[in-house]
Order: C-alpha cells, then structure tokens, then sequence
C-alpha cells in the first residue's frame, strides 16, 4: 500500500504484535490496519468514497461486542488460508 499524500499525519497504535492501526491525527478517523505477519492491510471501507460494499463474512467474531444476525459466516479467528481456524461461530 501506498500513501500518496498525508502520510506525516497518520498515527498508529499497535494493539497487538499482529495489527498496527491507523488513523488520521486531525480528525481521529480510522484508515485501515495493517497486519504485517500476514502481508494484509485491511482498508476500512468507509475510507473511500463511493465504495459499493457487501460483507461476505466477520471474522474475528469470538471477540465480538454485538451480535449481529445477517446470514453471513461468523469465524472464530480468521480464515484458514490466512492462518486462521476457520472455524465458524453460530450466529
């Protein structure tokens, strides 16, 4: 990934020795997180403008907060061809 412009106001808060979270230091807006051990960056969708979404799957789901009941895959972790479980949760 690439930044293009703005990148000196970018901080970054490393949860875990697995994601480093960015976000904007103006405003407090979440960009996307990265997770080096995987060679992922999850960009937050609300991040672009008119950017045509639909969740496919949650991931993470046994760290949930809510329950949210939409039909969609729940995964314990990740998934498996990302070094997950791939185990999935009831909804």
């Amino acid at each position: 990934m690439e930044i293009t412009r703005g990148a000196d106001n970018i901080g970054t808060y490393n949860k875990t020795g697995q994601s480093l979270r960015k976000w904007c230091k103006t405003c407090g807006g979440h960009f996307f997180t990265e997770h080096p051990g995987m060679g992922l960056t999850d960009v937050y969708a609300a991040a672009i403008p008119d950017f045509s979404h639909r969740p496919g799957v949650h991931v993470n789901y046994q760290e949930k907060t809510l329950r949210v009941k939409d039909g969609l895959p729940k995964l314990r972790d990740f998934p498996a061809e990302m070094g997950g479980s791939g185990d999935v949760l009831p909804e």
